[in-house]
């Protein structure tokens, strides 16, 4: 597995849970050298840098597992990814697509950590 991105947010703490489970993990990010390569070699690509469309299709590897974690709003105003979606589709055996991905799921986490907090604040 290979992460793009080291924030506390995302990156680091889905390294920790994939080495939790024995996954070989590799944490990328913008200026890591080589950065294509180490993307292409990945089964599993998760993206999670904070740059609208930043990884194309020359950084996916044939086959590969692609989970864009990116929310961002290119130069037409319109919501996107990481992930250059129409440039990796065909070439990925899957991959997630921005909107309608994994916000779902991070959006129904952080209200599940918002009303845990409150009700112990209350009391």
């Amino acid at each position: 597995m290979t992460i793009v991105g080291r924030s506390m947010v995302v990156g680091k703490p889905l390294a920790m849970l994939a080495l939790k489970e024995n996954a070989t993990v590799t944490v990328c990010h913008t200026k890591t050298k080589d950065l294509k390569e180490t993307c292409r070699n990945a089964e599993i690509l998760v993206a999670a840098a904070g740059r609208a469309k930043m990884l194309d299709g020359s950084y996916v590897g044939d086959h590969a597992v692609v989970i864009d974690v990116g929310i961002n709003v290119d130069e037409n105003g319109k919501l996107c990814g990481d992930v250059d979606f129409e440039s990796i589709e065909e070439k990925a055996a899957m991959a997630t697509p921005v909107p309608g991905g994994v916000g779902a799921v991070t959006t129904s986490v952080l209200a599940n950590h918002l009303v845990r907090a409150a009700l112990a604040k209350r009391h």
